[in-house]
């Protein structure tokens, strides 16, 4: 048996769920004092939050929610604070599964976005974050707390009703946050200004919401673009005039848009699942390089979805998941799955699904 070198004291499962809570929003508060000095370990906190609270969540359905291996669980060790728990994809699985309470793919998407960057912070250098300042990470905090404080204050309000004063601190704290992008943005409108003067198209940015970002290079798959508030340079995808028809009200609707959760005909919710089920209808080819015969939908990269959402419409590989476009969608040789990303490192590592 190896040697333990940290003993804790024996909790009960209410203790350990309080504990729980407790841990997540004093990361969260860490996350806030960090934003000056250490804008990275910020991230990194709030990160740390959002896997606690939804720990939580399972772990007041049945403590062995939270072991990574369940049929392992035992409670005297687990009440000792001896086991491995579980992260963000189990998390996700069984509030899904075993709770039958799935989250939406919109939250789905911002936390795996979110964890992606920890990810590469804690274990590589990020390049996106290398400079990060505070404005960076508020930006990109800023909607994982908007999905994450619904849950807690509505969905889960009565789980979490014992700390739903110190979530309404929290909150405070993070809304005093938001102001602060917006006293940048007025600070930096004389420069904006002065930009679209020269010549410069400005638009508003898919992070901190702004109107800051300066168009740059145009590509087959979107626009580049640079915000001078938040300091994001990301992509406009472009976009698919496609259209596919509602489940529920029959009528046709653009389906290729990234805030698009309701049909705007019926107002019906619109699930990532409908919309595979309804391109792999439509879509039954690939590219110059596809193989009749071989497969036409390709898992993603960016979103990690469980299911292909992968799809070429329009000329491009697109992902009906994450709305991501533009990348190669190739077969792996270290799985054989029909996937898209950098074919370079696919081939030199293999792909996201070979280091699942």
């Amino acid at each position: 048996m190896s040697q333990k070198y940290i003993k804790q004291k024996k909790l009960t499962e209410k203790e350990m769920f309080d504990s729980l809570v407790t841990n997540a929003i004093e990361f969260l508060d860490t996350s806030l004092d960090n934003l000056n000095k250490k804008p990275k370990n910020s991230l990194v906190d709030f990160y740390t939050s959002i896997e606690l609270f939804l720990k939580a969540r399972l772990m007041n359905e049945h403590w062995t929610l939270i072991i990574s291996k369940p049929e392992n669980a035992n409670l005297n060790n687990f009440q000792n604070g001896d086991f491995h728990s579980i992260f963000l994809e189990d998390s996700i699985k069984r509030l899904k599964n075993i709770l039958n309470e799935p989250l939406s793919d919109k939250i789905i998407e911002n936390f795996r976005s979110l964890a992606e960057h920890r990810n590469q912070i804690v274990h590589f250098s990020h390049t996106d974050y290398s400079n990060a300042t505070k404005i960076s990470i508020v930006a990109e905090q800023w909607s994982s707390w908007h999905y994450l404080h619904q849950l807690l204050i509505n969905k889960w309000k009565n789980i979490f009703k014992n700390h739903l004063q110190e979530i309404s601190r929290i909150n405070k704290r993070m809304l005093a946050e938001i102001e602060f992008i917006k006293a940048k943005y007025e600070e930096l409108k004389p420069e904006i200004q002065k930009k679209i003067k020269g010549g410069a198209q400005v638009v508003g940015c898919h992070h901190c919401k702004m109107d800051s970002a300066v168009i740059g290079d145009f590509h087959k798959w979107g626009i580049d673009y640079d915000c001078m508030v938040c300091g994001t340079k990301d992509t406009f995808i472009k976009a698919v005039q496609d259209v596919i028809a509602c489940q529920k009200c029959g009528h046709d609707f653009e389906f290729f848009q990234k805030g698009l959760t309701n049909c705007p005909h019926c107002h019906c919710n619109i699930e990532t699942n409908m919309l595979i089920d309804e391109c792999e209808k439509i879509y039954l080819e690939g590219d110059d390089w596809w193989e009749e015969g071989s497969p036409n939908v390709a898992f993603c990269h960016e979103c990690n979805l469980e299911r292909p959402s992968v799809f070429y419409i329009d000329g491009l590989w697109s992902c009906v998941s994450c709305f991501d476009r533009g990348w190669q969608a190739i077969n792996c040789q270290g799985c054989n799955e029909f996937i898209i990303g950098d074919i370079d490192l696919i081939e030199a590592i293999g792909c996201h699904k070979c280091r699942e």
